[in-house]
């Protein structure tokens, strides 16, 4: 009588499942392996007039070269984000020291949220990358906030001025040594934008 543990029918299911046993562990092996890479998702990027813009936890950023100095300067928005912006009129450049960055003080709550916004991005660059002395004013002085700040308006023609209006169009309006940007909510980061653009020649 033959031993059964010689019998060849009785090592089918044992080699069947080193097969399936090896299959599943070269299958786990390779999820192992690769199943949990992902691919780095691809920067989006904007390449204008030969600058390269990343975004950056919403904002844009790339490199400018300043006076032989590289400088990292973010942006609410990419060049071609703000080319709607319409600009008028003709700029002299800033004819003194400190320029004034002014804004009406009878703006609402909702609008002054965006002035002082802009105004703080702007003063960023003026100082940081430009090297512009600034100093906060307001058009006229009617409120706490304005009392200890010059009172300051475009018409004061012996000045540097920025105004900043939280209303709309959207829009640039170059005067001497006065600059007028207007945009509502964001819109008015826009026209920020578009002007540092144009200051930096990244916009010509």
């Amino acid at each position: 009588m033959n031993d059964e543990s010689e019998n060849p029918d009785t090592k089918k299911p044992t080699k069947y499942f080193l097969i399936i046993a090896g299959v599943v562990l070269l299958v786990i092996l390779i999820f192992l392996l690769f199943g949990f890479r992902r691919e780095k998702p691809a920067a989006n990027t904007v390449s204008y007039n030969y600058f390269t813009f990343e975004e950056v936890g919403g904002l844009w950023q790339t490199n400018i070269q300043l006076g032989g100095q590289l400088y990292e300067a973010l942006f609410r928005f990419n060049p071609e984000q703000v080319q709607d912006v319409y600009v008028s009129g003709n700029f002299s450049g800033f004819r003194n020291q400190p320029v004034y960055i002014t804004f009406d003080p009878d703006s609402d709550d909702e609008q002054f949220k965006y002035l002082a916004l802009a105004a703080s991005e702007l003063s960023l660059h003026l100082v940081r990358a430009l090297n512009v002395t600034i100093e906060a004013a307001c058009t006229k002085n009617i409120t706490d906030v304005c009392a200890d700040r010059a009172i300051v308006t475009c018409a004061d023609a012996d000045k540097s001025v920025m105004y900043l209006v939280a209303l709309s169009p959207t829009q640039i309006t170059l005067g001497n040594s006065c600059v007028t940007l207007n945009g509502e909510g964001m819109e008015l980061l826009k026209s920020v934008d578009r002007l540092l653009f144009q200051w930096y020649k990244i916009i010509q």
